[in-house]
């Protein structure tokens, strides 16, 4: 069994609340990405992307995906986009075991229309409906959650019980 394990997967597939229970589960840390870059930054994502565009945020992001590479006995919740970071991916691929966990585009657009904080977290990507920027962006990044992941989790008819119980099967294996 991996000592580092990545969820990765667009927003609303459930990888920080699926990563805090499995770190919990396997008595492991936990690092949520997002949450690691407010820590440091000590302001909002919104605030850093309005302030200092995305650029900068995925200069923050790469970092702390840099930082986590010799990391142990941790599971790591990243961003949806944490993906665009190939060279760090390449480096994490051959350490670490990485999960993507998907989920249908409706049950997506129910979470995140359900999640109050979602939207103050995380500003539009590029100023379109929600139904809009999930579909264009999710077909974006497909191909990199594809060349990135070792395994691939379906968390739509789950519940986060489930998806820690289909992660720690994979796991032991």
């Amino acid at each position: 069994m991996g000592d580092l394990i990545f969820l990765i997967g667009y927003r609303g597939v459930g990888k920080t609340t699926v990563g805090r229970s499995l770190a919990e589960y396997l008595g492991y840390a936990f690092v949520d990405t997002d949450a690691e870059i407010v820590r440091r930054k000590g302001t909002a994502i919104a605030a850093i992307v309005a302030e200092e565009g995305w650029k900068e945020f995925r200069r923050l992001e790469k970092e702390v995906l840099n930082s986590l590479k010799d990391a142990s006995r941790v599971v790591v919740a990243t961003g949806g986009g944490a993906v665009v970071h190939r060279q760090a991916w390449q480096q994490l691929r051959r350490r670490a075991t990485i999960f993507w966990l998907t989920a249908e585009t409706l049950i997506i657009l129910q979470r995140l229309g359900a999640d109050p904080a979602s939207e103050h977290q995380r500003p539009p990507l590029a100023g379109q409906s929600i139904a809009e920027e999930v579909a264009a962006v999710m077909a974006e990044r497909m191909p990199l959650y594809k060349c990135t992941a070792h395994h691939c989790v379906d968390t739509s008819d789950l519940g986060e019980d489930a998806v820690v119980r289909v992660i720690g099967d994979i796991l032991e294996r």
